[in-house]
This record gives C-alpha cells, structure tokens and sequence, in this order.
C-alpha cells in the first residue's frame, strides 16, 4: 500500500514539472499595441475560395494576398454546412451560431414592405412573426437563407433573437451579436452581416450596396469603428449544376468574382484615403447554393499584419488555418475592446512567411483539397473497417470453428492469419497515407485509397517476415508496436499525419487542428497499454532471472517500466504543446495504473481503484490549470475550459459533448464495431465446458488462443494489458465527445489482432518463447499477475 501510495505521489509530481516546461500555443508577434487600429473594415465573401484568386482574373485579391498574411478559414457554424445567415451569426458571435431554418419550431425572420437604404438604429418588432417565403426544392439549405437575406431581414433584433433562441446555437453558448454590442456602434453594408452586430442599444448604419464613389465608400467607414461589407456575388451566380463543389454555374462565377475584385479595389482605394489605422480583415463566410464545405480564404492586413505570413490563432494551433469565430476576438483585440465570456474564438496571429503568392495559393489549394477529400470520405472509411472486422471474425469463426471441439481447417490458417494482420494495420495505415502526397492527385479519393492500402502492406510485410514471427505474440506485438511508435512520432513532429487521416480530424469539422484526436486517443490506448505490458513484464523477467528474492526485483522493474512509460504516454497525450487531449489523460493515467498494479501483484481493491480514478481527474486538472495560467490569447481548449468553468459557461460544453456521445451512438458506423467485438469475445474468451474435451489447443479461447501455446503466465500479462485498455477505453467513451467511437477503434485492432493469434498454428511445446524477453525453462508459475485476494482473480 505505501509502495503503490508513493509511486502515484511520484507519478503525479513529475507529470506536473514536465507539464510546465512544455511549449504551447504559438505565441503573438509583436507587443500588444502594434495590434491597435482606429478602426476595422470587416470584408466578407460568401462561398470564395483559394482556388478563385487568379492575378489575371482577380488582379485586387491577387495584390493583397501578395503583401498580407493569408490562411485557410474554417466557416463551421453550429450546422454542418453553414449557409449564409450562419455565418454571418458565428462571426458576430464569436462562438458557433445558427440562423433556424423555416421548417423548424423558430419563426423565421419576416421580409420587409418596403426597401431599408440608409436605416438607422433598430427596433424589435411587436406581435407575432410572419412566416417567410415558401420552401421549395431549390431553395433547400442554403438557398432558403439566401432568400431570406435577399428579401430584406427589414426586423434586424428579430433576426437576431432567433438565433438567440435556436437550440444549436445555445449548446455552443453562443450570444448573438455580441460583437455589435461590445463595439456599440456599426456600419452595414448588405443586408446578411446585420445579424452579427444588431443588439439593443447599438447605432447601427445600413447601406444596401457599395457606393461606386470612392469619395462616398471613405465617407461610409467614418462613422463607427466597425463596417461590416457583404460581397455577395458569388451567392447569385446561378443554381449549382449537378456535381458542383462550388455551388456556383463556372461561368457566373468568373462574372461574380470580377466584380467582387472590382469593389475589395474600391475599399482599399478608400481605406488608404482615410486617416489612421485600419484593419481590413477578407474573411469567407459560408457556403453558397448548398455547395460542399470547403475551407475559404482569410486575408488580413493592417496593424500587427503588415507583410506576407501565414494566419493562425490559439483556436486552431496550427498554421495556416483560422476559424470564423476567430474574427469578432480580432476586431475586439484591434479596437482596445474587452472580449466577452461567451466569445470562444481566439484573435488572429501572424507567424513564419510563406514561399511566394503563388506557392502559398497553391499550398491552401492542396489543404482544402485534402480537407473535402477526409470530409466526403471519412464516412464511408468507419463503414468499410466495420465490414473488414465483421468478414475477419466470420472468416475465423469458418475456419477455426464455433465450438471449442471443432476441427480447425489448417491450411486456411495462413490465410487467415494474413488476413487479420491486414486488418488490424488498417487504422495505423491511414495516418501512414499521409507520407504521401495524395491531395496532389487528379483523383483525390482513389489516390488516398491506394496510399492507406500500400501503407496496410508495409506495416503487415514486417509483422509476418520479421525475426519476431518466432514468437507466439511477435506478429500482434508488432503491428502494435507500429501503431503506437506512428501516433507518438507524429504528435512529436506537428500531428501532420493526424490531419485530414482518415481517423484523424479535417480542419473543416473544426473540432480539433493539432494533437490527439479521440480515435486516435482510444486507438493509442489500445496499442501502448499492451505493448508496455510485454515490455515491462520481458523487462521484469530478465531482471529477476537467477535471483532467488521472492519476485521483487522482478516486479520493482515490471512496475517502474510501466509508470515510466504511462509518464511518457500521458504528457505526450495532455500537454497542451503536444497532444492537447483533454479526456485522453483522463482515460490514459488510470488504465497504466491499473497496469502497474496487476503486473506487480498490487492487490485491486474498490479504494484502490477509486485512487486511480481520482489520479486521472487530478492530472487533467493540473494541465488544465497549467494552461489557463498562460495568457488568454495562447490558451487551448484545456485552459479555455478552467475559464469557462470560472464563468459558469462550461455545462455548455459538457452538455454539447453529451449530446454528441448520444449522436454518435445512434448515427455513427463505428458504433457498429462493438457488437462484432461482443460476438469476438465470446467466441475467444469463453472457457472449454465440462463436456467438451476435444485435444489441447484446438479450440479457439482466449486461454489458449487456438492452439498458439501461450503459458499461463503469459496469457495473464495478456488479460491484465486487456483490463487495463478496457477500463482505458470505457473512461475515453465516458468523457470524449465520440463516445463509442473511441472504443471501437481500438477493437478495430485490437480484434483481428486476438483472431491472427488464433489462427497460428500450434507449435511443439518450448519451440520458443511467448513473450519478448521469455526465456525457456521459465514456467508459468513464474510470474504472479495477481495477488491472492485481488478484485480480478486473473
């Protein structure tokens, strides 16, 4: 008891010095005054892209690209493909918002009687709400908020409050238009940006259009500190055909961004003319025609922006990508402004410079490219590793039999070894894909496919011809070894490999640019626990052999490999500059203890186990805190959280989180893989009955695991790296927002592994050893798992 107390004191204490000297977010150019303008100039354009700007076509993006920092913006909203409305609400927010469709229980805004040029200030409006036009076909999605933007929003705080209202918009803890309501005073310029600054109180200037003088568009900037300018051609150039990834006709939208180039000419002519500093942040803010998410372009040029560079924010973590909600913290930072609780986005930064206007172009061409290509085939990935799983488990069950007394077909043993290898690769074989550059193909989608195959094969090629092959378990451990030495050398390298992987994130979704994902976090669990238990247990065992002390040098080495190796693991998963994960400590920290405990016959006990527990939620709380102690402009989600939990915001995001457990549970194809792992393990798992004495090593439990000759020993350092992966995985289900879909990846693994152990062939007893470091002549009552009284009698 005092052995395991001072180890956890220990373990806690390093996790905490480590955590401390561990880089973060990158940091702000500059000091905080060169951020400082007099006024800001808001400039969005709904649906544009990297791939529109052409120095022949569009000679004015082309010019401030050339001289300003530039990223690729995230437009998510709090609806899969944000349309218009949505995104003029999430920029004023600051935070995820949505405008409610017609269809759903929110009234829609009412369309003005008569047109608004010139209309100053706001006021609600007064009984019930009238309902707008008409659904139809082509005006699904998107096209119905354009309408609605087109005919008026004549009741800007009615607009406003039904986003308000909206039940999307309050799990994000979003508060429309608070932007309009720090600033107090704005300038509009079309009609769809008043939903980001119409609050009460505010002077609020509404211009239809843009002046043609350039004498009038300096004359329309001077009145507030903030103009909001919608550019919204490409919205009407014409009704996608079908196919488009646009949402635009190709030549419409060659005439809508001439014409887009022709007035962004016209606001920095007048921006040069006035005096003082001012921001000008271009800014894509939707989709438009119900065109596929893609990523948009994000220019930003003025004070602390002053030279070629790429964009970036604490939001993200990784250049050169932004997102929407980064805008309003950006304007705010530039007008001396205070950043309200609710606004979840961080402010703009410059860092490093790019290689030349076209090169970056085509650079932010290729990010979007690999972003929709991960978008549209993420999906149907979860459901082709369902059905891989599900055809290796039928295959064995055909081949090594239902019952422990069947005979096994012994010469589709190797085949459905080979075949379980091949699977199991799988999950490590997407992020593998990534070292290689399929985004630059003609056809994305195919190149992506051939990469994650080519790389399934260079894992599997190892596993089965490599020196290890010998050994019982030297396959399994193999293509575990890869997976967990993959995940750790890509964290340590930027977490290149994780983006736009088919089990990582794209930085569409937005839900995470750097560091761990969740499947990535339950896909680490399930291969670094088992591979430290062979590890600690090869390690325990050489340096017990000879010494006649009870087992404990043995077990002291045993249980300090696994906690050096849980300490390495965990900081990798939570450090903020690294993994940024924050359920993974929380998962990860308990199931190595757990691990330690059972390998060194530290008796399990409920007291225990709520120790365990409890270490897990007092190291997620120390980096949390590490972080939030950083300034508020460099923080991760981690810090972000201790703040909104300061507030009184962070059931916001525990309840989003809830929900999407209960989503993912329902929706997702991944949830699909644990019943086929239920059906695997009762298969594996079960024990021989008293009736069924068919010859030692036919049969396919887990005891045995189909005649591979595992010792008793070694079958129990296998089951305790088991229960500590499987206490790992139900936390990581528990406190992740992809629920489910965490365990179900490590099954992905973890299950085909368990069949191609099945599938080897028996082998004459003391041929070689079963685990690394085994030597012969070691008997199974050499290692104790457990001791006599443990909660788990393994």
């Amino acid at each position: 008891m005092r052995r395991a107390r001072r180890l956890l004191v220990l373990l806690l204490a390093v996790l905490a010095v480590l955590a401390t000297g561990l880089p973060g977010a990158p940091a702000a150019e500059g000091a905080a005054g060169d951020w400082r303008a007099d006024r800001v100039l808001v400039v969005g354009v709904p649906g544009l892209l990297w791939s529109d700007l052409d120095p022949e076509r569009t000679p004015a993006l082309w010019e401030l690209a050339d001289t300003s920092p530039m990223g690729a913006v995230s437009v998510r909203a709090a609806r899969s493909t944000t349309c218009l409305l949505d995104g003029w609400a999430t920029l004023g927010a600051g935070n995820r918002a949505r405008f409610p469709s017609p269809d759903e229980a929110l009234p829609p805004v009412p369309p003005p009687t008569v047109p608004l040029p010139g209309e100053s200030g706001a006021t609600p409006s007064q009984g019930p709400v009238p309902a707008g036009p008409p659904a139809s076909p082509e005006l699904s999605f998107c096209g119905l908020q354009e309408r609605l933007a087109d005919v008026g929003l004549a009741d800007p705080l009615t607009a406003v409050r039904a986003v308000a209202e909206d039940q999307a918009t309050a799990r994000f803890g979003a508060e429309p238009a608070v932007l309009g309501e720090a600033v107090g005073c704005a300038t509009v310029v079309g009609r769809a940006p008043v939903v980001a600054v119409a609050a009460p109180g505010v002077g609020l200037t509404r211009q239809e259009g843009l002046p043609e003088d350039p004498a009038a568009v300096a004359a329309l900037l001077e009145p507030c500190p903030l103009t909001l300018v919608s550019l919204d051609g490409l919205v009407d150039a014409g009704v996608p055909g079908e196919g488009s990834e646009t949402g635009t006709e190709p030549q419409s939208r060659e005439a809508a961004l001439a014409g887009i180039d022709e007035a962004l000419a016209r606001l920095r002519a007048a921006v040069a003319a006035l005096p003082g500093d001012t921001l000008l942040l271009v800014q894509g803010v939707s989709e438009v025609n119900d065109g596929r998410p893609q990523l948009h372009v994000g220019l930003a040029s003025g004070p602390g922006f002053t030279g070629p560079g790429w964009l970036t924010s604490a939001s993200t973590g990784r250049a050169p990508y932004t997102q929407l909600i980064d805008v309003a913290p950006t304007v705010l930072r530039a007008l001396d402004l205070q950043r309200p609780a609710s606004v979840n986005g961080q402010p703009l930064t410059v860092t490093g410079e790019h290689p030349g206007t076209a090169e970056a172009v085509a650079a932010l061409e290729h990010a979007n490219t690999a972003a929709v290509t991960h978008h549209r085939s993420a999906g149907t990935f979860f459901a082709a590793l369902v059905a891989v799983v599900a055809a290796v488990v039928v295959l064995g069950l055909l081949v090594l039999g239902v019952r422990h007394d069947a005979r096994p077909r012994a010469r589709l043993r190797p085949l459905l070894e080979l075949a379980a290898l091949g699977a199991a690769a799988l999950p490590v074989a997407t992020y593998l894909a990534g070292l290689v550059p399929w985004e630059r193909a003609g056809s994305p989608r195919l190149a992506l496919a051939g990469a994650v195959l080519l790389a399934d094969a260079a894992v599997v090629a190892p596993a089965v011809l490599g020196p290890w092959r010998r050994r019982r378990p030297g396959p399994l451990l193999a293509v575990l070894a890869v997976t967990t030495a993959t995940l750790v050398g890509d964290v340590l390298t930027g977490s290149s490999l994780e983006l736009d992987g088919l089990l990582g994130y794209d930085p569409i979704v937005a839900g995470r640019f750097t560091g761990f994902g969740n499947l990535s976090s339950g896909l680490l669990a399930g291969s670094a626990l088992l591979v430290t238990a062979a590890l600690a247990t090869a390690a325990g065992r050489r340096a017990g052999r000879g010494r006649d002390d009870g087992g404990r040098r043995r077990r002291r080495v045993t249980g300090a490999v696994v906690l050096a190796a849980g300490l390495v693991t965990v900081v990798l998963v939570g450090a903020p500059g690294l993994g940024r994960d924050f359920g993974g400590v929380l998962a990860l920290l308990p199931g190595f203890l757990l691990l330690a405990m059972l390998l060194t016959g530290v008796r399990v006990t409920p007291v225990r186990l709520g120790a365990v527990l409890a270490a897990g939620v007092l190291a997620v709380g120390t980096l949390a805190v590490l972080d939030w102690l950083r300034p508020a402009d460099e923080r991760t989600h981690l810090g972000r959280f201790v703040e909104q939990a300061l507030t009184g915001e962070a059931w916001t995001v525990v309840s989003r989180k809830a929900q999407a457990n209960v989503d993912i549970l329902l929706g997702s194809a991944l949830s699909w893989v644990l019943p086929v792992a239920l059906v695997a393990a009762v298969w594996l798992v079960r024990r021989p009955g008293p009736r069924r004495k068919g010859p030692r090593g036919t049969g396919p439990g887990l005891l045995r695991l189909g005649g591979s000759g595992l010792r008793p020993a070694d079958t129990a350092v296998l089951r305790a790296g088991l229960l500590a992966t499987a206490l790992s995985l139900a936390l990581g289900a528990a406190v992740n927002d992809s629920g489910v879909a965490l365990p179900a990846t490590a099954a992905a693994v973890l299950v085909p592994l368990l069949v191609a152990m099945a599938a080897r062939a028996p082998r004459a007893a003391g041929s070689d050893a079963d685990v690394p470091g085994s030597g012969a002549g070691e008997g199974g009552d050499r290692v104790t798992v457990v001791s006599r009284g443990s909660t788990w009698n393994t």
